[in-house]
């Protein structure tokens, strides 16, 4: 997968909700979605996350749990669907 650039609002929200569409799981951090969805390499900078969270928040069938602890990621603000 490309990497994609989180400055670009459009695209970020569209391949956000691309990969929300198709992920298996009920819960997701900002982290995880970097990572696993967005090709993203290295640790993400606090805009970076802040953009993830944002277009997590903005996708439908998404909702703010609040800070969860993942085994990979540490306390993470967490996104549950719903």
């Amino acid at each position: 997968m490309a990497k994609i650039d989180v400055s670009d609002s459009k695209a970020l929200k569209a391949a956000v909700e691309k990969y929300l569409d198709e992920f298996p799981g009920a819960l997701i951090c900002a982290l995880q979605l970097w990572y696993q969805g967005l090709g993203g390499q290295g640790v993400p900078g606090a805009a970076e996350i802040a953009a993830i969270q944002n277009a997590i928040a903005d996708t439908p069938g998404w909702t703010n749990v609040g800070d969860v602890r993942d085994e990979r990621f540490g306390v993470q603000t967490s996104y549950k669907r719903i």
